[in-house]
């Protein structure tokens, strides 16, 4: 079997690190170069390069995503900052506010945890009602809030479809009525325009890797009046909400990865969308019998889900695999699973919601990409026909 060069399209799942990224990285983790030395807590002279670097990265991200230095928190991860962020909330609430309102289409870092703490009678949890795009009707959430509302949670763009949300509508409807309102942004930083001070949300959520950061940076911006409860046993960095001597290195190159992202991103998305377009087209023209699950209106640039009739997501997957391009079957934190997509269930997608596949495209890919992931998509879904 001819495999071709290898294609990547799962840019979703994760992105390449940047060049930017990469090479604060290296410089930081040079031995001669003090932040890496010393510990940002620390109070000597090896503990302040390390605390100015921090700063200068917090200060980075601020600027790039229009928050103020010290609205921006780092976290692990991405699913760590969601966590940060709602459960946070949610346990900083007052007693008679505890009402929360969430989509049913949240990345499961957002819902589980919201589902444990109504398990245990912390809160009391409601579900959104979307469209069969995914979409959530700003009105909508504005009839739902009462007063014992004290927290809206609805992501910027779906992980697993692309759908964006109304999310500056939406804010402006939550501030009149008081309420807080959290934004996981992962899959839309780099790709659409995000800017906190404009959106008006109190919390927003991203994951440096899914813009060309390191693994294992999570970010928060919190405006400045909002309490949060940190949902760990203790904590003393990061204003107290969580524990653990950050990584000044990986921050350091989250920063460079975010200011590159953010300005690159216009004539990205312009890009990402021609081919988007492109693709959409394509696969209705080669394969009569797909689904396409993304919506074409409000969709984030370079992510196409789709699904065959007669082909299980993970068989075809694992054949494109074998072809050498890297896609999804759902969403990659899931793709191991054998539950359906509760994304593709809330949207009513029937039997495609285990069967789904995703493409994701980033900075690097090509036309030619493309046109080669379309060839030997074909032949991976006519040998499984054949099969």
């Amino acid at each position: 079997m001819d495999r071709g060069a290898p294609l990547y399209f799962d840019w979703a799942a994760s992105a390449p690190l940047r060049d930017e990224a990469r090479a604060v990285l290296l410089e930081h983790l040079d031995p001669r170069f003090g932040p890496t030395i010393g510990n940002a807590s620390s109070l000597h002279s090896f503990g302040r390069a390390a605390q100015n670097a921090l700063t200068a990265a917090r200060r980075s991200i601020g600027a790039a995503l229009g928050a103020g230095r010290d609205e921006v928190l780092f976290t692990g991860n991405g699913s760590e900052a969601n966590l940060l962020a709602v459960v946070g909330a949610a346990r900083a609430l007052l007693p008679g506010r505890r009402h929360v309102l969430v989509t049913p289409i949240e990345h499961p870092s957002v819902l589980e945890p919201l589902e444990a703490l109504a398990k245990a009678g912390e809160i009391e949890l409601e579900t959104l009602a979307v469209d069969r795009e995914g979409r959530v009707d700003p009105d909508e959430v504005e009839r739902r809030v009462r007063p014992a509302t004290g927290l809206v949670s609805i992501m910027f763009a779906n992980n697993e479809i692309g759908t964006i949300e109304p999310i500056a509508a939406i804010a402006r409807r939550m501030r009149t009525r008081h309420v807080l309102f959290h934004c996981d942004a992962s899959q839309a930083v780099g790709k659409v325009a995000v800017q906190f001070a404009e959106l008006g949300v109190d919390l927003l959520t991203a994951s440096a890797h899914k813009f060309g950061g390191p693994r294992g940076v999570g970010i928060v911006l919190k405006r400045s009046d909002v309490a949060l409860s940190s949902p760990l046993s203790s904590g003393r960095q990061e204003h107290g909400l969580r524990g653990g001597t950050e990584d000044v290195a990986a921050c350091a190159a989250a920063a460079a990865a975010c200011v590159a992202a953010v300005a690159e991103q216009p004539q990205l998305a312009t890009r990402l969308a021609a081919l988007t377009t492109d693709l959409r087209a394509a696969l209705v023209r080669a394969l009569p019998d797909v689904s396409l699950h993304s919506p074409e209106r409000y969709g984030v640039p370079g992510l196409v889900t789709f699904s065959l009739r007669k082909c299980d997501g993970a068989w075809l997957v694992a054949a494109l695999d074998r072809f050498g391009v890297a896609v999804s079957h759902g969403a990659a934190c899931a793709s191991r699973a054998a539950l359906p997509s509760h994304v593709l269930v809330a949207i009513g997608a029937g039997d495609a919601a285990r069967g789904a596949v995703r493409i994701s495209m980033g900075r690097t890919t090509t036309r030619a990409d493309l046109d080669s992931l379309l060839a030997r998509l074909v032949r991976a879904a006519t040998d499984l026909a054949r099969a």
